[in-house]
C-alpha cells in the first residue's frame, strides 16, 4: 500500500509539474534587432502585420477588439507606429517603447487613432527570433495565440 500512495504521489507531482510548465503558456522571450524584426509576418490564419523600417506598421486578417476584448483596439485593419520597449541605463526602473531602442524582446504596437493605452498590444520575439507572438499581456508573451512567422517578400 506504501508504495501505491508513493507512486500516486510521484505521478501527482509530475501531473502538476507539466501543467505548470505547459499550462501557463510562458515561452522564453528573445533579444532581437530592428533588421530582424522589419519585414512582413504571417500567422497560419491569415493574420499579416508588417513592420517597416521608419517604425510604421500595418496589420490586416487580426479582428483585435475579438481577440482582446473591451480593450479599445481597432476591429480588422490597422496601422500606426512600433516600438521596442526598453529602459534608459540611467533609470533602469522604468521602460518605455521608444524609436530610439534599436533591439529588445518585445515590440509595441500603437494604432493611429486609438487613445494611448488603451490598447496594449505587443508582439514578443520567441523561438530565438524566429517568431513573434502577439500578446495582450506583459507578463504573458503569447498571451492572444497567435503566433507570426517571417515571409522572405515585402520587406522595407
Amino acid at each position: 500500500m506504501r508504495l501505491g500512495k508513493r507512486l500516486l504521489f510521484l505521478t501527482s507531482v509530475t501531473a502538476i509539474t507539466v501543467c505548470v510548465t505547459s499550462c501557463s503558456g510562458s515561452e522564453e522571450l528573445s533579444r532581437v534587432g530592428e533588421a530582424s524584426v522589419i519585414g512582413v509576418w504571417k500567422g497560419k490564419n491569415g493574420e499579416t502585420v508588417k513592420l517597416q523600417k521608419d517604425h510604421r506598421f500595418t496589420a490586416s486578417g487580426v479582428d483585435w477588439e475579438s481577440v482582446s476584448p473591451g480593450s479599445g483596439c481597432p476591429r480588422g485593419e490597422g496601422a500606426g507606429n512600433w516600438a521596442f520597449w526598453g529602459s534608459d541605463p540611467g533609470s533602469p526602473e522604468t521602460s518605455a517603447a521608444l524609436e530610439k531602442y534599436v533591439e529588445g524582446d518585445t515590440v509595441n504596437l500603437s494604432f493611429d487613432g486609438v487613445e494611448q493605452g488603451s490598447c496594449l498590444t505587443n508582439l514578443n520575439a520567441v523561438d530565438d527570433g524566429s517568431s513573434l507572438c502577439l500578446s495582450d499581456d506583459i507578463e504573458v508573451p503569447c498571451s492572444l495565440g497567435i503566433r507570426l512567422s517571417p515571409q522572405k517578400s515585402g520587406v522595407s
